[in-house]
């Protein structure tokens, strides 16, 4: 691999610029104009959910900056982009469906977990807006997968069903873009697996709190693990959750966890949120979640792939020390 690309492959921002700037710094990247200038021979993967800041950590006018940035590194070719689930979810919020309606329902909690976005925008309603003419155009035609044989990489879940079943088609198809805006069509059921993760039901009207404060009657599941038929719902569950119980895990709950060969070339993901001290290593020898929550208070973690078959941990460069 000595004259190959290498990939610094980037966790999700969520508007933090500030944390963007550090580890593009630290992973040698020279500032340039709205973006960043690779090392020789170096190109950036972000994983997505590039908008989007919880609230209590927002980066004023860090959005903004964030996908200025990550598109003129793509535009120049010195960045590629995944979609994340929180471009998705600002794509349906700003579009209404044929009945007029907004595809995605603007209800306190969507508008809460979307807010950052939109004081960077204040005239997002504006159809001649750069929310709209620029941002949402952009947002529409990032793939939902990248696999370069040698590794992979999406937002949540690694599923060869799903991607097998959306191949070819993306949200610019006015026709797949309506079709995927409800979770229960084969569009919108793929989008949520590779977007938002293999969720698990709790047993018998179990809820718990999530990390927002809603009350959540399922679990993200470790889907790379094939479970066996005792496992039970704390271990299934990542990142590991005290609130969650150690109840058997449902036979019929199974199925819907695809797994991922031991021997498949390295797959990187974000979206999980892992807790911002978790140790900067995989979860997997193949298999790494690069989200340690810099949308909070941890780092913002990238991962230097040089074309290894095996993730290794002196690989991984964050913003800084949490």
């Amino acid at each position: 691999m000595k004259n190959a690309m290498h990939y610094d492959i980037i966790g999700d921002v969520h508007g933090r610029f500030d944390k963007l700037t550090l580890l593009m710094g630290r992973l040698g990247y020279r500032e340039d104009g709205d973006g960043f200038i690779p090392p020789a021979g170096h190109r950036a993967l972000f994983l997505g959910d590039l908008i989007d800041p919880k609230p209590g950590h927002v980066f004023p006018d860090g959005v903004r900056a964030t996908l200025r940035a990550v598109k003129t590194m793509c535009d120049r070719g010195d960045a590629l982009c995944l979609m994340g689930n929180h471009e998705l979810n600002a794509l349906y919020f700003h579009t209404k469906g044929p009945d007029g309606n907004w595809l995605r329902v603007r209800g306190s909690k969507n508008i809460a977990m979307h807010q950052g976005t939109l004081d960077d925008f204040p005239d997002h309603d504006d159809p001649a807006s750069e929310w709209h003419q620029v941002w949402m155009p952009w947002m529409k035609r990032l793939p939902f997968h990248f696999d370069f044989g040698s590794f992979r990489a999406v937002h949540a879940t690694w599923h060869e069903d799903m991607i097998d079943r959306i191949a070819g088609r993306g949200l610019a198809c006015p026709d797949f873009f309506l079709a995927a805006s409800n979770k229960h069509t084969e569009e919108g059921e793929a989008l949520e697996v590779l977007l938002k993760g293999v969720e698990v039901e709790l047993p018998d009207g179990m809820r718990f709190q999530d990390h927002t404060g809603a009350s959540r009657g399922n679990i993200r599941a470790r889907w790379w693990e094939l479970p066996d038929s005792d496992i039970s719902y704390d271990r299934l569950v990542f990142p590991h959750n005290p609130a969650i119980p150690a109840a058997p895990v449902k036979a019929e709950s199974f199925t819907q966890i695809p797994g991922y060969p031991i021997d498949a070339p390295p797959v990187f993901f974000g979206h999980y949120l892992k807790p911002g001290k978790s140790p900067l290593a995989p979860e997997r020898h193949n298999v790494a979640c690069l989200d340690h929550a810099a949308a909070k208070d941890g780092p913002l973690v990238a991962y230097r792939w040089k074309g290894e078959s095996e993730i290794k941990p002196e690989h991984y460069v964050a913003s800084h020390e949490n």
